[in-house]
């Protein structure tokens, strides 16, 4: 027994020493030469318009700046005062608004979600019963991501609180991590209810304010008001750069509606770094900030989030409104963002009470190669050429995709034609869970109209057309005729819409 205490002791010495050695990197950085190197050649390989990046250390910031132009018709350069949509950034602040009344006893993590919000339901009836706060807040309840019920759709928040129970699930309840939007919509919704006003009243009053963060808003609308703001870019196929419309989210505000600057999320940083004081003030009790950060959900190592966003990851999990990543024996307590032409990363790093935010707007991969570049650099690990991995990742997937059309090209039944006269399969299809779409006849093609979206129909073979809508992306449409021989229904990605007026209804 003596023995192993020596041994553990030694062990844990040895981890103060490294610990310490690690912080000590830290504290002593203040060339940032090379970043600033990095990061403009990087921007420059990857043909992005702009960036800014804030990292914190204890209750300083030690390196803020802004990088190229928030639109690439006017040039006009970004500031760290520059405001980026922070996508997904946004779900800890909707779990940090639950941990306040969670501290005022209004609610309870595992409190019911119908104790806050009685309309709401979902399909199981097992998870319709027992489904609490910190299973939302998690991505457990098993339905998979419903994002076709927010992404340019005409809801308001309460309609798709209503909704969800016609979400169907495709896992048992708290088996399986499944990422979802829509959960943090809920979320969001009671602690509107909760507090009588709105989730969006509550951040700007409990959180944006005691912060000092003036310039974030809840909302794309308010945001393209200030006089410093970025605009969103793609990049086509042939490898040039576009300005692009704002998406408006703000229907799914909770999940992903903040727009902010690196000025005013280095405060944000600072406070999740001090367990929930900022300047002296406790916003948050230290218990539900490690709530939030210690790990609810394994994340299984398969998938499109691993792979992409975790690539070098040896353990990960979610926390309530964030990642939790074993990185090459480091803990990141992190959280990526994506919305159209923006992408975002918020880390912090407990090791060195450090932490950092990268706003790009781009939606590329060009922000896990600076933020895993950054992380890098502050933890003192050898240098990975985070440019190339993510090239030929993004080839890969390239190649899959391809792969995926030419699989269908090479079943493909050739010189079929529709069943019946276009004409025919023109009208409303309704889903439970999504709502409308329309096939309509124009200029001698179907076209199908989504949630004001519109996309030609190619015929493929049959009753089967090629469809290229939105977040649908390319897939093939089907429609299916009843005994009657009339368009009845048709199905792309899985989902049923089944034509107005007809007996049956068909959900995902």
């Amino acid at each position: 027994m003596n023995k192993m205490l020596r041994q553990w002791n030694v062990a844990v010495v040895f981890a103060l020493i490294v610990s310490a050695a690690t912080a000590a990197r830290a504290q002593q950085k203040n060339d940032w030469s090379s970043l600033d190197q990095f990061i403009h050649s990087s921007m420059e390989s990857w043909k992005v318009p702009g960036a800014a990046v804030a990292i914190v250390h204890g209750q300083s910031v030690v390196y803020m700046k802004g990088f190229g132009v928030r639109d690439i018709r006017t040039g006009e350069p970004v500031t760290p005062d520059t405001l980026f949509d922070i996508g997904s950034c946004t779900k800890a602040f909707t779990s940090a608004a639950v941990a306040m009344l969670v501290d005022e006893g209004k609610m309870r993590w595992d409190g019911r979600v119908r104790d806050y919000v009685p309309f709401f339901h979902l399909y199981d009836p097992l998870a319709d019963e027992y489904v609490t706060m910190r299973d939302l807040l998690s991505h457990r309840t098993g339905v998979p991501g419903t994002d076709l019920l927010w992404y340019g759709a005409p809801y308001t928040r309460e309609e798709i609180v209503r909704r969800m129970k016609y979400a169907k699930p495709n896992a048992g309840f708290r088996a399986r991590f499944q990422y979802q939007n829509v959960m943090f919509v809920v979320a969001g919704y009671a602690v509107g209810q909760v507090t009588g006003g709105t989730w969006d009243q509550f951040v700007e009053r409990r959180i944006f304010d005691p912060l000092g963060m003036t310039e974030s808003d809840t909302s794309a609308v308010q945001a393209q008001r200030s006089s410093n703001f970025a605009d969103p870019h793609r990049q086509k196929p042939d490898g040039s750069v576009i300005k692009i419309p704002w998406r408006n989210i703000d229907d799914a505000g909770p999940a992903g509606s903040i727009n902010s600057s690196v000025r005013d999320m280095s405060k944000w940083i600072t406070f999740q770094l001090h367990d929930g004081v900022y300047e002296g003030k406790r916003l948050v009790s230290a218990k539900n900030m490690r709530e939030m950060h210690t790990p609810q959900m394994v994340i299984q190592p398969e998938g499109e989030i691993p792979e992409v966003f975790f690539p070098d990851a040896k353990l990960l999990s979610y926390g309530l409104g964030w990642f939790i990543e074993d990185y090459r024996g480091h803990e990141l307590i992190l959280h990526p963002g994506d919305i159209d032409g923006f992408s975002a990363m918020v880390v912090l790093i407990p090791d060195l009470d450090t932490g950092y935010v990268v706003l790009v707007n781009l939606g590329n991969m060009y922000r896990q190669v600076l933020s895993y570049h950054i992380a890098d650099e502050l933890l003192g690990l050898p240098e990975i050429d985070w440019s190339a991995r993510y090239r030929k990742l993004r080839a890969q997937l390239e190649t899959e995709s391809q792969k995926q059309i030419a699989s269908w090209e090479s079943k493909r039944k050739r010189g079929t034609h529709p069943t019946l006269p276009l004409a025919a399969y023109a009208g409303t299809y309704d889903n439970q869970l999504y709502g409308h779409a329309e096939i309509a006849v124009d200029a001698g093609k179907l076209v199908l109209r989504f949630h004001g979206s519109s996309a030609p129909l190619e015929h493929f073979q049959y009753d089967t057309f090629i469809s290229d809508l939105g977040l649908i992306g390319k897939n093939r449409l089907t429609f299916a005729l009843d005994a009657d021989g009339s368009a009845a229904q048709f199905t792309i990605a899985g989902i049923k819409f089944r034509r107005a007026g007809k007996t049956a209804s068909a959900s995902r």
